[in-house]
């Protein structure tokens, strides 16, 4: 156990030493950033494992949740980013780590895996791919994919449509996994040099489950949505993320926070549904100074990439079921008090409430989405729900508009002869599945 930590801190160290920060920008060098590098298997995976943890939880969190009005920019250039004012280069950073730290190298590690037969590393990594192309094809829109990682043999990638060719590379992708996993695993078998599951199969299984129902979701499919749902996650334990060990090794928000005290703070908007609901045990946990002692965004923060929470709120949306779609309801709250470090006396206190809980038949989709908009605070995921359902209602910061997407970074629009044209209202248009 003590040689798995070590081994499992050392990666993390690499990892973080080879990693820029959110205001860092990549500098040029001789070698081919689009070219994969010939790494072992067992090096490789949590090397990309982390890069999906550190973008989940660095700026795809940072951006989306301050649009949807969970956090607040307040000072320096987030003061500028909280009107809107945010400039194609600041999404240089979270584009080239998902590029060329993660499906370049899935290139390489779907290759090796599928000519050694090793199916149940494939299965993770068909997984993780496919989790990483949804999370940056829901801010960006159209993004290259098939043309991507090629290093020289295409430095100009073409865009695939989200609608044709993403989306349905994603659901082929946790579709194939779901059979590798039932598979053989091959010669050898994923262990501690998987960071999210330790090799545990069975947890894979669940969490493509709990993408594949995060997926039907986007696409307004609610029947298969609530069957992948039902398929996943059965409670907390079965969460698919990583505990950052702290010490210099931190999660994201820690070490904004602790490096950036004062740029973002917790939202007024948030704040007063919360008030509203007398939800006074969360706030006092979350509604805290934004600096290296916020008691839910700590050092040691567990970054989850998909949770049992979010899954119950989707059976929640989507059942028809009165009594199974208010369980859920009720197990998604319970599990957000749990998240944030309260227990059962606190969440009863607050269900109790007739305003938070009306009873088995009169739920509405306005109780549902704001408990999940509150139940995924900081998770990237309240941007793509909100888009979805339009709840809560939001006022715009300045203009008449709320941010739907992201711009594309401004490499692509300089060295990416098939970049979409510049627009500058890009920032307010929809993604294909945002109707």
């Amino acid at each position: 156990m003590k040689l798995k930590k070590i081994i499992n801190v050392l990666i993390i160290f690499i990892i973080t030493l080879s990693s820029v920060s959110c205001e860092d920008f990549f500098t040029d060098d001789n070698s081919d950033p689009n070219a994969p590098f010939d790494v072992p298997i067992s090096a490789a995976l949590p090397a990309i494992q982390l890069t999906i943890v550190d973008s989940k939880g660095g700026l795809y969190s940072n951006f989306s949740n301050m649009f949807i009005q969970q956090v607040e920019g307040v000072e320096r250039q987030w003061e500028s980013f909280n009107k809107y004012d945010i400039q194609p280069v600041r999404t240089n950073s979270p584009w080239q780590q998902m590029y060329e730290n993660v499906f370049v190298e899935l290139k390489v590690v779907n290759q090796k895996a599928s000519d050694d037969g090793l199916n149940h590393y494939l299965g993770i990594a068909k997984t993780i791919e496919a989790y990483a192309l949804m999370m940056t094809s829901d801010v960006f829109g159209d993004i290259p994919y098939t043309d991507a990682g090629l290093g020289d043999e295409n430095s100009n990638p073409a865009y695939d449509d989200q609608a044709t060719v993403i989306y349905p590379a994603i659901r082929t992708l946790l579709t194939d996994a779901l059979e590798l996993f039932d598979a053989v695993p091959g010669a050898i078998s994923p262990g501690s040099d998987d960071v999210l599951y330790g090799g545990d199969i069975d947890a894979w299984k669940l969490a493509a489950h709990g993408i594949l129902a995060r997926y039907y979701l986007h696409l307004g499919d609610n029947t298969n949505a609530l069957a992948q749902a039902k398929l996943a996650f059965g409670s907390r334990a079965d969460n698919m993320g990583y505990n950052y060990p702290g010490a210099g090794n931190d999660g994201g928000w820690f070490g904004f926070n602790d490096v950036r005290q004062g740029d973002i703070e917790f939202h007024p908007t948030m704040r007063a549904i919360m008030t509203g609901l007398n939800d006074t045990d969360r706030l006092a946990v979350l509604d805290q100074t934004f600096d290296a002692s916020h008691p839910y965004l700590v050092a040691d923060m567990r970054e989850d990439l998909i949770t049992y929470r979010e899954l119950q709120f989707i059976i929640a949306e989507t059942s028809t079921d009165a009594a199974e779609q208010h369980a859920a309801y009720i197990n998604g709250i319970e599990a957000s008090f749990v998240e944030v470090g309260l227990g059962t006396t606190e969440s009863a206190t607050y269900i109790a409430q007739a305003a938070v809980d009306p009873g088995v038949g009169n739920l509405t989709m306005n109780h549902i989405m704001i408990q999940k908009y509150i139940g995924l605070f900081v998770q990237p995921e309240a941007f793509s729900d909100w888009r979805r359902t339009g709840i809560p209602s939001l006022t715009p910061v300045v203009g008449s508009d709320v941010p739907r997407r992201w711009f594309y970074p401004e490499n692509e629009y300089l060295f990416n002869s098939n970049a979409p044209a510049r627009d500058d209202q890009l920032l307010f248009q929809r993604v294909d599945w945002d109707n």
